[in-house]
């Protein structure tokens, strides 16, 4: 069994989705913490979208060695999805622990916890 990380971003297959749910293959990071993603068969992810956003709820990332990435993007924390690891595919890169202040700042804000 694959080893995954937490802020490893990995490429997700979303379909099939309904509504607003974010659609289609496209890179992730894994939120979800080390010691849960230890023999688990799904993951708690987010999606990385495209452009940079004012939302208090999503993280800006610029592209880097370490991550990979295309372009600018901002991670999604109001789009949470638990996913099976098959879902999974390609490791794309690892976001920097740089973000991770951040990301606890959103989720706060995503589920109305207290600073």
């Amino acid at each position: 069994m694959k080893t995954f990380k937490q802020l490893d971003i990995y490429w997700v297959d979303l379909e099939p989705t309904k509504g607003a749910e974010t659609q289609k293959l496209c890179p992730c990071v894994i939120v979800q913490a080390d010691w849960l993603n230890t023999d688990s068969a799904t993951l708690i992810v987010a999606p990385l979208l495209p452009t940079h956003k004012t939302w208090p709820f999503a993280v800006n990332i610029v592209p880097s060695k370490q991550n990979k990435l295309d372009k600018n993007r901002h991670l999604n924390l109001k789009q949470l999805r638990a996913a099976d690891i098959s879902r999974l595919s390609n490791l794309q890169g690892k976001l920097e622990q740089s973000y991770l202040k951040s990301i606890k700042t959103a989720l706060t804000i995503v589920f109305g916890l207290e600073r």
